[in-house]
Formats: C-alpha cells, sequence, structure tokens
C-alpha cells in the first residue's frame, strides 16, 4: 500500500528535528479552527503528492520549541471508499506523525469515536482526544467524567471549545508533552464477538512472520481483510499468495453466510456496540431533550416548501450583498486603471508598443481585475454561509429535488463548492463513493456558474440592466443550475448508468461565522483569480490585441481576430450574437474572465469600462447581452476545468463534457434569442 505521505519538504522538517502533529476527525468536528488556533498565521497550502487534495501545515509554537502540524483531510472512517479516506489513512499508517490528535465532537460522541477505534486498531499510540464543542454538549444536557473517559479509553483527553479558544493552551501542552515522550498511553482495542475474533486471530497466524508485521499492525490488516479492503487485499496478496488468500476469502464467506450480511457491517454494527459499552463508563448523565434553537430553525430551512423558499432568499441576499457593496469598489478600481493607462501612455512614444501596453496589457488584465472586490466578496459570503451551518442545511433541502434527476443529495457539496472555482470543485467529487455518481456530478459541475463567469455577468448585467442586475443575474443562475439537474437526468438515462448512493450528511449546530476566518479562507481562494490576471489573461490579452491590431485594416481589409471572428458568425448569429462575441468565447475557453478583456480590446478603448460598456450597448440589445451571458455560463469549461474532469475521470470524460457543454450552450442560445425575439424583447 504505498503511502501518500512521502512529502519531501515534511521529510526535511523531520530532518531538522520538528516533531509532527496530524490532525484527525470527522467532517464538521472544528478540525479547520483547531488548525488555524494552533498555527495562528504559520501555514502553508498546497496538494498532497500526486494528488490534488488541498493540504494543510503549519507550525505551532510552544514554549520555545516548534512542531510542524499536519491537517489530514476530514473522514468519518479509514476504509479506501474515498481518496480523502486513504490520504488520512496513508498518512497515519506512514508513522510520520509523532502525535495524532484525534478532534471528537462532544454533542456527537457515538459516531465519532468510530474514528477514534479505527485510529487505535491501527496501532497507533501517541494518540490525544480533542474534545470539541464541550459547550454545545452541555447545553444538550450530557454530562462527561473526563478522568474516568481518560482512564477507559486509555489516552489523555482535552475538552475543548475552539471557537472560544477554550482549553487550547493545554492541549498544546498535552501534545509537546506526548511528542516528548513524557506520556504514556494503553489504548483501549474493539473487541468483536467470538468467530470474529477468531478468525483474525487466524489471518493474524499467517501475517506473522512476513515483511508485514514489521511494517503495520497485523491485527488491522486482518480487520481490514474481514471487511473486503480493496487495497489491503491488494498489498495481502503480494506477500502470501494466491492459495492463502483463497483459503482467506474462504473463510470470510463462510462468516458471511453464518451472519447473513457482510462483514463490513457485521464489524461496524459491533464496533458501536462496543463503543456504546464503554459510553456508559463515562457518560455520567443524558439530561432529557430539549429542543434547541437550530432545531426550531431546521424545521423552516429543511422544510420541502420553506426550505426552498428560503434557499432562493439567501442566494438573492447573497448577491445583492456582492453587487452593492462590490459595484463602489469595482467602479473606483477600473477608474484607477483608466488613469493609469493614461499617465503610462504619456511616456511611450511609439504608437504599437502604447498599443501593447495601454490596451493590450493595461487594458485586457485591468478590466478583469477591476472585478476582484466582486469575487473577493462572493467568496466571503460563501464562507459565512459555510461556518454558519446553513451549507448543510441547504444541502438537505436540494437533496429532495437533485433525487429526482438522479442525483445523490451529496452531489450538491460539489455543486456549492464550484460557485468559487470549477477546479477544486471537482476534485471535491472524489468523496461520492459510487463511480456512477462522481462522474456524473462531475460532468455536470462546470454549468454551475463560477466566480470567473460571475465577472461576465454582472458586467453584462450592469451595463444592460441596471435597474435590475441582481435578479438578471440570479435568473440565469438558476437557468444553469436547472439545466445542469436536467444534464443530470439526461447523462445518468443514457451515458452513465446505475443506481443512486444513500444520501447521509451531518447537520452541524448553527454558529456565528468569524469574520477574521471568512476573510482569511476568501483570500486564501481568491488568490487563484489573482494568479490567472498575471498569467493566463495577461498572455491572453497580449494575443487578442495582437490578432484585433493585426494585419492593420486598411479599405476592406480585416484583422486576424475579425477574420477567425467571421469563421464562426454564421452560427453564433443564429444566437444573435456577432463576430465579436464569437472571439471573445473562443479566448473565453482560456479563462472565462477574458470574455470581457476581449471586447475590450477589440473595441480599443483600453481599460475604460464607461467607454466599452457604451459601444457596446450601441452594438447590440439587452437580449443579445442576456444570450451571450448565458452561453458563457454554459459552453465549453475552461482550459483548467477541462484539465481537472481529464485528471480525475479520464480524457473520454473530459471530452464528453466539452463537447456536452458546446451542444447545450448552443441550443439554449438559440431558443432563448429566437423566443426572446418573438416575445418583443
Amino acid at each position: 500500500m504505498t503511502s501518500c505521505c512521502s512529502v519531501e519538504n515534511l521529510s526535511d522538517k523531520k530532518k531538522d528535528g520538528l516533531k509532527v502533529i496530524a490532525l484527525a476527525g470527522n467532517p464538521n468536528v472544528g478540525k479547520t479552527t483547531i488548525f488555524n488556533a494552533l498555527t495562528g498565521l504559520r501555514q502553508h497550502v498546497g496538494n498532497w503528492p500526486g494528488v490534488t487534495v488541498e493540504k494543510k501545515e503549519g507550525i505551532m509554537k510552544y514554549r520555545d520549541k516548534e512542531f510542524l502540524v499536519v491537517d489530514l483531510p476530514g473522514t468519518y472512517s479509514l476504509t479506501a471508499n474515498s481518496i480523502d479516506e486513504l490520504i488520512a489513512r496513508n498518512f497515519i499508517l506512514s508513522g510520520n506523525a509523532d502525535v495524532v490528535v484525534d478532534i471528537v465532537d462532544a454533542s456527537c460522541l457515538m459516531r465519532n469515536l468510530f474514528l477514534t477505534m479505527e485510529i487505535f486498531e491501527m496501532g497507533v499510540k501517541k494518540v490525544v482526544i480533542a474534545l470539541n464543542k464541550i459547550d454545545i454538549a452541555r447545553k444538550k444536557g450530557l454530562h462527561l467524567d473526563l478522568k474516568k473517559m481518560e482512564k477507559v479509553l486509555g489516552v489523555p483527553v482535552v475538552p475543548t471549545n475552539a471557537k472560544e479558544g477554550e482549553g487550547l493552551e493545554e492541549l498544546k501542552r498535552i501534545i509537546a508533552n506526548m511528542a516528548e515522550g513524557k506520556i504514556a498511553t494503553n489504548p483501549v482495542i474493539p473487541v468483536y464477538d467470538e468467530p470474529i475474533e477468531r478468525e483474525i486471530e487466524h489471518i493474524s497466524s499467517l501475517l506473522r512472520g512476513t515483511p508485514l508485521e514489521e511494517m503495520y499492525n497485523i491485527r488491522w490488516l486482518a480487520i481490514k481483510l474481514l471487511t473486503r479492503d480493496q487495497e489491503v487485499i491488494k498489498l495481502v496478496l503480494k506477500h502470501l499468495g494466491p492459495g492463502k488468500m483463497d483459503e482467506i476469502l474462504k473463510h470470510i464467506s463462510e462468516l458471511e453466510v453464518y451472519y447473513k450480511r457482510s462483514l463490513d457491517i457485521v464489524i461496524a454494527n459491533q464496533k458501536y456496540e462496543f463503543i456504546d459499552k464503554l459510553m456508559h463508563q463515562f457518560v455520567i448523565h443524558s439530561g432529557e431533550f430539549k429542543e434547541t434553537l437550530s432545531d426550531q430553525i431546521d424545521r423552516v430551512l429543511t422544510h420541502p416548501v420553506y426550505g426552498i423558499l428560503g434557499l432562493m432568499g439567501v442566494f438573492y441576499v447573497l448577491f445583492k450583498f456582492v453587487f452593492t457593496i462590490g459595484t463602489p469598489m469595482q467602479e473606483f478600481l477600473d477608474s484607477a486603471f483608466a488613469s493609469f493607462g493614461e499617465f503610462v501612455a504619456g511616456f511611450i512614444g511609439n504608437e504599437t508598443l502604447r498599443g501593447l501596453i495601454v490596451d493590450g496589457i493595461i487594458g485586457g488584465v485591468g478590466s478583469v481585475l477591476s472585478f476582484f472586490p466582486l469575487v473577493f466578496l462572493l467568496f466571503i459570503a460563501m464562507s459565512i454561509l459555510e461556518d454558519s451551518g446553513y451549507m448543510a442545511r441547504a444541502a438537505v433541502v436540494m437533496e429532495r429535488i437533485m433525487r429526482k434527476f438522479g442525483l445523490p443529495g451529496k452531489s450538491f457539496i460539489p455543486m456549492v463548492l464550484a460557485f468559487g472555482c470549477n477546479v477544486p470543485a471537482i476534485m471535491a467529487t472524489r468523496t461520492l463513493e459510487d463511480e456512477r455518481d462522481r462522474i456524473l456530478t462531475m460532468l455536470i459541475n462546470p454549468l454551475v456558474p463560477c466566480s470567473a463567469r460571475m465577472v461576465v455577468i454582472t458586467f453584462l448585467a450592469g451595463a444592460f440592466f441596471s435597474d435590475h442586475k441582481a435578479l438578471v443575474a440570479v435568473s440565469i443562475y438558476t437557468i444553469s443550475l436547472f439545466l445542469a439537474l436536467l444534464s443530470a437526468l439526461i447523462l445518468g438515462k443514457f451515458v452513465i448508468k446505475g443506481e443512486e448512493s444513500p444520501f447521509v450528511i451531518e447537520l452541524p449546530e448553527y454558529s456565528l461565522p468569524s469574520w477574521k476566518v471568512a476573510i482569511v479562507h476568501s483570500w486564501e481562494r481568491s488568490k487563484e483569480f489573482l494568479r490567472k490576471a498575471g498569467t493566463v489573461i495577461l498572455l491572453g490579452s497580449v494575443a487578442i490585441w495582437y490578432l484585433s491590431t493585426y494585419p492593420e485594416p486598411i479599405g476592406s481589409g480585416m484583422s486576424y481576430a475579425e477574420k477567425l471572428g467571421k469563421i464562426f458568425e454564421p452560427f453564433t448569429m443564429l444566437m444573435g450574437l456577432d463576430w465579436k462575441a464569437a472571439v471573445s468565447l473562443i479566448f473565453g475557453i482560456i479563462a472565462k474572465e477574458n470574455v470581457i478583456a476581449t471586447y475590450g480590446i477589440i473595441y480599443g478603448v483600453g481599460e475604460s469600462e464607461e467607454a466599452l460598456i457604451s459601444l457596446m450597448q450601441s452594438a447590440m440589445t439587452g437580449l443579445q447581452a442576456f444570450v451571450l451571458a448565458l452561453v458563457t455560463t454554459l459552453y465549453i469549461p475552461c482550459i483548467a476545468t477541462i484539465g481537472a474532469i481529464r485528471a480525475e475521470g479520464g480524457t473520454k470524460w473530459a471530452l464528453v463534457a466539452s463537447v456536452y457543454n458546446l451542444l447545450l450552450a448552443s441550443v439554449v442560445g438559440i431558443l432563448v434569442y429566437n423566443i426572446g425575439l418573438l416575445l418583443g424583447f
């Protein structure tokens, strides 16, 4: 089993004497909050080697000593069902972590301790339990004997309330002492009934004396074999050979006949029974259940009717917030870039060079960068919705609808992430266990408008529908989401067939979001927008300027850009779009922000948004502008998104997504334009 954790910079830091602390835990237990609290601003965000799942590292300081903290992906178990689970499992198995901090939600002990038991079964000794959300547990009337809990589990237990900073200094102290070998532990190991324990011992006896005994805990290997873990089966097969593996599989089949169900379910049930017995020893009192404020709010926000209305209202307010606050900032930046262009132009005598720098570089990149406030505010709004706990409720509401279109409820999470950027959203499909669900979600994901397409939507909505720009933007988003769901139904029936997986999601307690955390997260996400402006969009702007400038139009001559656009104009005119739109859409495949930048360069207005709006208003109607925004949202994904689909699903699905989106955008664009004409728009 190849470890995902053989990271060069991690190895280098270990050589430098840094102790490594791994943070493990279920999703929504406050792991990120604890990671931020332990590391402050001493963090680095990258990707795990060989995969594009986000990897967070940071430095924790305690009494003049430094520790490397690694935030593992949030998982409910350590099976081989998803990339996130494999990353967390392989990192712990590698032994790179000197201490594993298992962050447990005190208000949901039964479910959270399942992961704890899996960590213990792996043979990990240096484990600290951070018993987070202790305040919520108290509100629910749950009282714990922490000393008894430590004795029963065999590891230190530190109660924390990460959002308020409660218990974090004590957690640092315990981590530091354990990393330095000052704390001894004796983790409890789950015990199963006699038939399973007998087979665990049988498999263990076969594994003893093999190289696997030195590399892994053989009891853990035996348990994973019983649950038919495919990664472990491949690993053990190499050392035991097909003969002994067939013998093990035969015994597993006999046990499954005995229990009348698969052993992974049997073992999971018995593990929960074991946890329940443990909890009876340290849970002193669980008061009568009282309906909390969260429960009362959920009755409305997860209601089949009120929930949908609430969802629409929330996203309308979201866009209203973005436009109301962001538009003045965007106009200020646009004016600043215009003044900067005029200032630079005064120092450049050569007309060609002036055109390249002022119109091509400053105009092209500036027209995109002026939208940075809108993108940043969108990420802030999304972060607040996530941290407040609302996103999970939105997933529950949407699940009822998505089921009708052949999608599992969990697909809503990657679709929500796509509002920021389609690339990480496509990576997030890895959390879907079923291959059919994963591919289907991946294919429809590009139909969700990302922040780059928001630049185009907000520009055109503001230029042509200034009094109703939020409503126009919401309508385009609504059409796109509906087409995404309709596409799931079509693709699910004719291209990717199969059964939907069950929907399971945790509803965390509502909480007040931290503006500081929201701003930090939004900045991390928005940096990609700035990076594109400095690389892909810059190169694209220069290319567009060259094509729109040369050969210089003389008489009836045309620029390269116009010649290119005229090739596609007969088709784009079916949806009311001329050659300029055709060229803009072509360059939009590089990066969607290029659609507006291309218009600015073709018209030769540089960075003047006011001039660009005036020229576009004289060249197209509101209906044509609406069609352009809609087609930009639906047609071929950007290069980065196509690359992500290819990396996650293969070349075949990248081609399917590109061709399908192009066909869909063409059909919708033609229909909307011609229906609009018939209605007199």
